[in-house]
């Protein structure tokens, strides 16, 4: 670590109040403000002002009260910035009077007899004692002394906030600053001082440590600092001054101001400190260290923009809690330092366990459809035509039984390739009736993904809407694999069937463990990867999905995901199963915002689910259209898939403002992890929130020790809902390490999931997702998050949508940006560069992005998830 000149590395332009270095003085008896004046002009300059505020007249200050009037001193300008320092005086009383000294920076408020407020103190002793009256200072306005320097320029964040604030940075100043007491005890200050004595360092060296192995903490991945002990990061550090240092980082300050760098003493007064702060930071966040004997006091400011008050006020009591630990056992490594204490610890683990809350979904999914058979409302609803729930059953029954005759048996997978309707529906019931468990293919294409996915899944059945003379893929299956192929549109042909009684089951009802489903990943980066998911889970997530989100009878569910990815299922029988109606899309218009928006408002959707990039898509429609178009019916807007912005949400709520939000998160491999639902604005990440029923959230580093609040790290899954693993691929890779449990844990039959997403818990007990670590990269040294730039270039009007990748050399390393951006609409792409780099820029400053920009003819390539496939936008 270096200490930095005290004024660079500051996020503040020249001139701000951030930068200002004051103390307030309440001051009671004699003061002689003659020699005041005096002793001041001696110790600041000629040039240095006097702002005396004398009883008179009523004026705006005049009524404030005492410690609101010295704020606003402290925070007033430097004119042209180039006032070596200022003394507001205001008589309250005839013998009480508040003194208010402030410099520009922290550099002016050091002198070469000391601090302002000692050398203030030496001059007016020297005045009042009748002695010489000390020179005025010849320095001049634009003098400096010892380790007074210009303030650099304003420098913005060099990545994603690794603090845990409560909002996203707003990068560009100025901040709104606050502060948060603290005062730990005189145990803190006597073990601190025996270990400084014990190392042949100072008390505030050790604060200083401390601070830093927090900051260290809080980022999250161990490169070899976390395992140092802390008294060799005691060792590295130094002897904090009175000016700030950075931390780890321009992100966070330390000073060590002590009582000799405020202390005024007025021979003949009695001077008494104020608590005092302009309203301003000069980072996110600053440690002022005032004592360490016998207590350690001092203060936390942190900017209002990025902190609540309790938000602070924990970060406080971790390093409270850190520094106990270390100074105890000096000898533990950084990263096993605890910062949350024994009863904070034990809270946080009951809440991340949601295992013992996991009563849904009574048997497999389809006996419970079975039991609606009987109700008058529709189960489907496609093109004018509604299916009952009898009709459904009925012909998912006759499904079964010509699977059954075509050789499928228990445990055998069966592929389901149709267009949307409701005959798609009867066939998904028709497999798990027939015992089998199903594969969903998106109709049309698919080209060498399919088939490596059914030479994968050797399914004994493919479900079709007609022969295989209409369909490419189904023609390679019967030929190479020689697999079976089955015509839905045959089978279910004839209305024979009474609609209204239903069919008997066909075969016991499977037992809890047998697969109920195969998934497959997107393959956005590698080979597809099989995901086998059980009846029981499949029936307890839709039960409770059903349940939470109101999908039962009246509500009309719009079928959006497309098959393959497992939000398609989840969303087709959480309906079924709480006895909803289903509207299955049109692909014509599912994937057209132009077209959806008006097909929700005509069939009246109540739910839909789909990703936060296609959500923005139809807000912009929405917006556009006028309320006599918006989807007014719609009471439930599910979101998963990708990260959600705190300004989509903010906008989402504008447009829908009866609409509720959902934040859906969770791997394919656990169906889903955790939801939250969001009732207010979102100035900050949209957190993902809490774990669903059955389920066991953790967030665990490097070593598989649990994070504290506030510390990023990754999140793993434990559950019984765990896939048990992936589909056996011949000469495949070994993924065992993924299901490795977490240790410490006592093994009690449930799997785990190490997910690779970052994720941190949020001082209010929320989860927040913080991206992938391949999403994270270093540019020049600076630590960038990928996704932080395509939603500050989201923010430009003229983009639609945009995505940003990484270009690297040949040793690896991150050179450039590719930036592929698909704008509104026509224009000069010349000049439209230019701008989206201006606005870049804007967003973060001077931190150096070097990118080369694509602009898009059409919309970016998408997944069967519906998410953004970059590996598409480099072929």
């Amino acid at each position: 670590m270096t200490v930095t000149d005290p004024d660079r590395g500051l996020r503040q332009a020249p001139g701000s109040a951030a930068l200002h270095r004051y103390a307030a003085y309440r001051v009671t008896g004699g003061l002689d403000l003659d020699a005041l004046r005096t002793a001041w002009r001696a110790t600041a300059g000629n040039d240095a002002p006097v702002e005396q505020m004398t009883p008179g007249p009523p004026a705006a200050d005049a009524e404030l009260g005492d410690e609101e009037l010295c704020s606003r001193w402290a925070a007033l300008p430097f004119a042209g910035g180039d006032a070596p320092a200022r003394l507001h005086i205001a008589r309250r009383s005839p013998r009480e009077h508040l003194l208010l000294l402030v410099a520009p920076r922290a550099g002016a408020w050091e002198r070469p007899s000391g601090a302002l407020p000692a050398a203030l103190s030496d001059a007016y002793r020297t005045i009042v004692a009748g002695d010489r009256a000390p020179a005025p200072s010849r320095r001049g306005a634009h003098g400096t002394h010892r380790g007074e320097e210009s303030p650099a320029p304003a420098v913005t964040a060099s990545g994603p906030l690794v603090l845990p604030a409560d909002r996203k940075h707003p990068h560009l100043p100025p901040h709104a600053g606050s502060t948060v007491a603290f005062d730990w005890g005189p145990d803190l200050g006597r073990r601190t001082a025996q270990l400084a004595e014990a190392e042949q360092t100072t008390p505030a060296a050790v604060l200083l440590a401390g601070f830093r192995a927090l900051v260290r903490r809080y980022a999250g991945r161990d490169d070899g600092t976390l395992s140092a002990t802390f008294r060799e990061l005691l060792h590295d550090t130094p002897e904090p001054a009175s000016t700030p240092c950075e931390v780890e980082g321009p992100d966070a300050l330390f000073v060590h101001r002590g009582q000799s760098h405020t202390a005024l003493r007025l021979p003949g007064t009695e001077v008494r400190p104020m608590p005092v702060h302009n309203g301003t930071a000069a980072a996110d966040l600053t440690l002022v260290l005032q004592s360490t004997a016998p207590s350690v006091t001092g203060s936390l400011e942190y900017r209002t923009t990025l902190f609540e008050s309790t938000s602070a006020q924990r970060i406080l009591e971790q390093l409270d809690t850190l520094l106990a630990a270390a100074t105890a056992a000096p000898g533990t490594p950084v990263g096993e330092l605890p910062m949350d204490g024994e009863r904070r610890r034990e809270l946080a683990l009951r809440a991340s366990d949601g295992r013992t809350a996991a009563g849904y979904g009574k048997g497999a999914v389809h006996t419970s459809v079975r039991r609606h058979a009987e109700q008058d409302g529709a189960a489907v609803s496609f093109g004018g035509a509604r299916t009952g729930y009898g009709e459904l059953t009925a012909h998912a029954a006759r499904v079964a039984a010509a699977l059954t005759g075509a050789g499928v048996r228990p445990g055998s997978p069966v592929a389901v390739r149709m267009e949307p309707g409701a005959h798609r529906i009867a066939v998904l019931l028709g497999v798990l009736e027939a015992g089998g468990h199903l594969a969903w293919f998106a109709p049309g294409g698919g080209g060498e993904r399919h088939k490596a996915m059914l030479r994968d899944l050797r399914p004994a059945c493919m479900v079709l809407d007609g022969g295989p003379q209409d369909d490419e893929l189904a023609r390679w299956y019967a030929d190479e694999p020689g697999g079976c192929l089955l015509d839905a549109s045959r089978v279910l042909g004839s209305r024979s069937s009474a609609p209204g009684g239903g069919a008997a089951a066909s075969g016991a009802p499977p037992d809890p463990s047998d697969p109920a489903y195969v998934a497959f990943t997107s393959g956005s980066t590698g080979r597809p990867k099989g995901i086998a998911q059980s009846h029981a889970a499949l029936a307890q997530f839709v039960g409770w999905m059903g349940e939470r989100f109101s999908m039962g009878p009246g509500a009309r569910v719009a079928q959006w995901v497309s098959p393959e990815h497992d939000p398609a299922l989840a969303e087709v029988f959480a309906t079924l199963v709480a006895g909803g109606t289903l509207f299955p899309v049109p692909e014509r218009v599912r994937v057209n915002p132009d077209k959806l928006v008006p097909w929700l408002v005509q069939e009246g959707i109540t739910h839909l689910q789909t990703v936060p990039s296609f959500a923005r898509d139809l807000l912009g429609v929405i917006t556009d259209s006028g309320a006599e178009h918006r989807p007014d019916a719609l009471s439930h807007l599910l979101l998963m898939g990708e990260a959600l912005t705190g300004e989509l949400v903010d906008e989402l709520r504008t447009a829908l403002p009866r609409t509720r939000l959902i934040n859906l998160y969770g791997p394919t491999e656990t169906i889903a992890a955790t939801w939250h639902e969001i009732t207010g604005p979102s100035a900050g990440p949209v957190p993902i929130g809490h774990p669903l029923p059955g389920r066991q959230v953790l967030v665990v580093d490097e070593h598989d020790r649990l994070c504290p609040a506030g510390v990023t790290g990754e999140l793993v899954v434990r559950s019984p809902y765990v896939t048990p693993g992936y589909l056996a691929v011949p000469g495949g890779p070994d993924h065992s390490a993924l299901f490795r449990p977490v240790a410490g844990f006592a093994p009690d039959g449930d799997r785990w999931y190490r997910t690779g997403d970052l994720a941190r818990l949020r001082f209010d007990g929320a989860l927040e997702f913080r991206g992938r670590s391949d999403f994270q990269v270093k540019l020049f040294g600076n630590r960038v998050e990928l996704t932080e730039i395509e939603a500050a270039l989201n923010r430009d009007p003229s983009v639609l949508e945009c995505a940003v990748l990484p270009h690297l050399n040949e040793q690896g390393l991150v050179t450039r940006l590719g930036v592929y951006v698909v704008p509104r609409g026509e224009g000069d792409a010349r000049e439209e560069v230019r701008a989206w780099r201006a606005h870049l820029r804007r967003q973060f400053g001077p931190l150096a992005l070097p990118a080369v920009f694509t602009r898009l003819t059409s919309r970016l390539p998408r997944n069967a998830a519906g998410k953004v496939d970059r590996s598409q936008l480099t072929r």
